[in-house]
């Protein structure tokens, strides 16, 4: 008899924006690559869980940004209109209690060391004493309101920028004050600005159809801002609550001039597209909603992993950077809706991650599976394979190739038509060494399979291994 064997390291390869074909949620592929003998062993593993950390409102409540910030070795919050350092409200009222809110450092060079948090508005300028200071019109008539909010340090100068292209900075080693002729326009392409960001000596501005790169060249007078010109890029971002980043590697969904989004990836002098069609099809579908979106990178199992949360789709979609492949969906521990995490930090070698409505904050565990107490299901479920003949197959057994565990069970289903309804077939005991499924019935054409684990206990596994045999054969 044939052997199928079939890798559960899935891409996939929905059609449309739907959730059949070949589908991944709540995993990770891991790549283990043996130098010596030149060999990759490739297995999917169950994603963290998240550990209750803190609640910093005591409520629900919505969550706007968090950053680690080095100086003091806290965690930084925003919850609707409120700061929070750990759990402790820092008295700043926020202009408004929705959308993203953006931090920026001053280096441990600065005469005063701060942390900047932007809400579009108003700047709030935190000391390593927690005195907060909020800066606005009322303190510098020149202080550039209804910015973008994202805010950026270069060469002991504050930036931020106007969505007319104007890209303001502060006063030198003064980021209170502000002066008129601070600033320079962004119009090599005339489209409006969606953010500034820094990335080693150079300053970004994001267009929604274009972007640039400036170097600090100094001027006594006026913006000290060059502009790099044969670094310009002719496609922009798309959104700026997509834009995420760990030192400097930096992703977002950009968009070209005629309106087509995608994924990409700048990191130094590198840049380049890492979405697929699938993806791109979620993408193009949100429309206005792209606004509303949630993104934010962190550390999950020892991988570095892109996670972008897209509002009307209500889907969570997750870009693996090891591996440079999209390692499928996440959602939460409900299922059938996006991942619950809006933006994480990192401290200290663990993930934060900020819950988008509940106010809480988390941990992301690498010993726990579940989301808040909540076990979370992995599913993995294959496209339909024919084994390369029209034929009526017999499935003698199933058998899942993966870590034996001291308890548990994975349940496997099948679909026979196209992914309109699924059949269990039975469960495969993960205490034992071998794992098997008997008498797998008969078919013709094409069969899917699905694989789920429901547990607080590790899950990995390399494929599935079906034994069949054609009629006629």
């Amino acid at each position: 008899m044939p052997f199928d064997d079939i890798p559960l390291s899935l891409i996939s390869t929905q059609r449309g924006t739907g959730t059949g074909d070949r589908r991944m949620v709540n995993a990770l592929s891991e790549v283990v690559v043996d130098a010596l003998k030149k060999e990759a062993y490739f297995s999917v593993i169950k994603r963290p869980g998240l550990a209750n950390s803190t609640q910093p409102p005591a409520a629900a409540a919505t969550g706007r940004g968090i950053y680690a910030w080095g100086a003091t070795g806290a965690i930084y919050t925003c919850f609707a209109g409120k700061i929070y350092k750990g759990a402790s409200d820092l008295g700043a009222t926020l202009a408004g209690s929705s959308g993203r809110v953006w931090f920026a450092e001053t280096p441990a060079t600065a005469s005063t060391q701060l942390l900047v948090v932007s809400d579009g508005a108003d700047n709030y300028n935190i000391e390593t004493d927690d005195t907060t200071t909020q800066i606005d019109e009322g303190d510098d008539a020149d202080y550039p309101t209804a910015n973008q909010g994202s805010v950026a340090f270069l060469d002991s100068y504050l930036f931020q920028c106007q969505s007319n292209g104007k890209i303001w900075q502060s006063d030198l080693n003064d980021f209170d004050n502000w002066s008129d002729t601070g600033f320079l326009s962004a119009a090599a392409k005339g489209d409006p600005l969606e953010a500034v960001h820094g990335q080693r000596d150079r300053l970004l501005g994001l267009g929604t159809t274009s972007i640039e790169f400036y170097y600090n060249r100094g001027r006594p007078t006026g913006s000290i801002l060059q502009r790099i010109e044969q670094n310009r890029l002719s496609f922009g971002c798309a959104a700026k609550e997509t834009m995420a980043w760990v030192g400097d590697l930096l992703m977002f969904v950009g968009q070209s001039r005629e309106g087509a989004r995608s994924a990409w990836m700048l990191q130094g002098g590198e840049i380049k597209e890492v979405s697929d069609s699938v993806v791109n099809r979620f993408l193009n579908a949100e429309g206005t909603s792209l606004s509303s979106a949630s993104a934010w990178m962190g550390h999950a199992a020892g991988q570095l992993v892109y996670v972008l949360n897209l509002s009307s789709a209500d889907r969570t979609f997750v870009y693996n950077v090891a591996t440079q492949r999209w390692d499928g969906e996440w959602e939460d521990a409900a299922g059938g809706s996006q991942f619950n995490g809006a933006y994480a930090t990192q401290l200290n070698g663990t993930t934060y991650v900020q819950d988008a409505s509940n106010g809480r904050v988390y941990t992301f565990s690498p010993t726990t599976y579940q989301d808040s107490g909540t076990t979370f299901t992995v599913t993995l479920q294959t496209e339909g394979r024919d084994q390369k003949t029209s034929s009526r197959k017999t499935i003698e057994y199933v058998e899942l190739e993966g870590d034996t565990q001291t308890s548990g069970t994975a349940t496997l289903e099948y679909s026979d038509d196209d992914f309109q309804s699924w059949v269990t077939l039975g469960t495969f005991d993960l205490t034992e060494e071998r794992k098997r499924i008997h008498r797998g019935g008969t078919y013709k054409g094409k069969r899917a399979w699905r694989l789920t684990h429901a547990a607080n206990t590790a899950f990995r596994a390399k494929r599935l291994r079906v034994k069949f045999e054609v009629e006629g054969a």
